[in-house]
Parts: C-alpha cells; sequence; structure tokens
C-alpha cells in the first residue's frame, strides 16, 4: 500500500491535524461520541468496495475531501448552479481537496447523495488510515485475481512491493471505473469485468489548483 499511503500522505499533511483537532474539540466540550466506534476489517472492505478499483491519484482526492462532508454537499449545490451561470466560483473557504473534487461531478454526487458513507469514509480517514489501505489491497488483489480489473488502454494495473497499483493510462485525463461495489461482499454476486464512465476527466493531481485553472 505504500505508493497510495504517499499519495494520501501528500495530500494530507493537514488531516492528521485535522483529527486531532476533533478530538481536541471532543475533549472540550465534553462529548464522547466524536471519535467513533472502529471499524472491523470485513466493514472496513465494504466501505471502500466502491473506490477500491479507482486510480490511486483520484482515491487520494476522494478521502481527503471525506474529511469536509458539509463542503461536498454545498460542492454538490454549486456544480447544480454553475450549470446555469458559469461566472461562478468556488468558496474560497473549501477545502482544497474538495475544489479539485469539482472537477469529478459524478464523484461528488456520489458523496452527496450518500452522505452517510461519505461522513464514515472521513472518519476511518481520520482514525484508521491504515486499515482504510489494506482494505483497498485486499479488494484489489481479489479483482485481478479474477480478471475483473486489468491494464487497458485506460488504466495501469501494475504490481509493486506485493500491492496493487492503478494509475491513469494517460497523463491528460482520467477514466473512472465503473463496477458494483456488492461483487465483493455478496456471496452469490457475479463478478464481471469493469466498464468506464463514457467521459474521462482531466488529470487533476494536486487538490485547490484545478477547477477552472
Amino acid at each position: 500500500a505504500a505508493a497510495l499511503a504517499l499519495l494520501l500522505a501528500g495530500f494530507g499533511s493537514a488531516h492528521p491535524v485535522f483529527a486531532q483537532e476533533q478530538v481536541a474539540a471532543a475533549d472540550a466540550s465534553g462529548d464522547a461520541t466524536t471519535s467513533p466506534e472502529p471499524l472491523s476489517a470485513d466493514e472496513m472492505e465494504v466501505l471502500v468496495a466502491r473506490i477500491a478499483l479507482y486510480p490511486d491519484e483520484l482515491i487520494a482526492v476522494i478521502t481527503a475531501a471525506a474529511l469536509y462532508p458539509l463542503q461536498i454537499v454545498e460542492a454538490g449545490r454549486f456544480l447544480e448552479r454553475h450549470e446555469k451561470d458559469k461566472s461562478l466560483r468556488p468558496k474560497e473557504s473549501w477545502d482544497g481537496s474538495v475544489v479539485s473534487l469539482l472537477n469529478y461531478p459524478d464523484i461528488v454526487k456520489m458523496m452527496s447523495d450518500d452522505l452517510e458513507w461519505t461522513q464514515t469514509l472521513g472518519d476511518a480517514i481520520a482514525y484508521q488510515q491504515k486499515d482504510v489501505l489494506v482494505a483497498i489491497q485486499q479488494l484489489r488483489d481479489e479483482a485481478v485475481a479474477k480478471g475483473v480489473i486489468k491494464t487497458d488502454d485506460r488504466i495501469q494495473v501494475v504490481k509493486e512491493n506485493d500491492n496493487f497499483v492503478i494509475k491513469s493510462a494517460s497523463p491528460e485525463v482520467i477514466y473512472v471505473p465503473q463496477y458494483p461495489p456488492q461483487m465483493f461482499y455478496e456471496p452469490d454476486y457475479v463478478w464481471e469485468p469493469i466498464r468506464y464512465y463514457p467521459d474521462p476527466y482531466p488529470y487533476y493531481v494536486y487538490p485547490g489548483a484545478t477547477f477552472f485553472a
């Protein structure tokens, strides 16, 4: 999980601080429920199943942005308004990862429509980041073994130090895989090769330096 861990670290120097601030705020308020119950290995795999086969670069943006679920809701509303008024600009107060995520409207909609999932992922990143990485690799191992995902003209699937790295085949665009996450955790679900959203997205790596660039 080294490559993905480095990506998360690159996006997340502020994220451990964010988590620490949550804990500090909880201590100050006497709220003991801020720190969630840890997810089990099985629960973690169900949580990350829907993004485990995304390119590493996109996972890094998604997991960083998940720490700011309310901003993601605002981002979803912003994109709807932006369709009618192209002069609109993102809020300066938004985290850079959320601004970067605006370039992937299908992902914004998915995260905004399922806010419980987004909040749970954010908690997992804040408190169980290592477990998140392990779960993603476990699912990738299964997917590669069953022929669900492999290198093609849109993505590259490369094994590095016993871990599978998934990255865009192009330095200019990212194709987002489509697949039913249930195949990872429903015993009778038939495995099938991934498909892709019909249109690629521009390749953006650094959050906050991208939208309307």
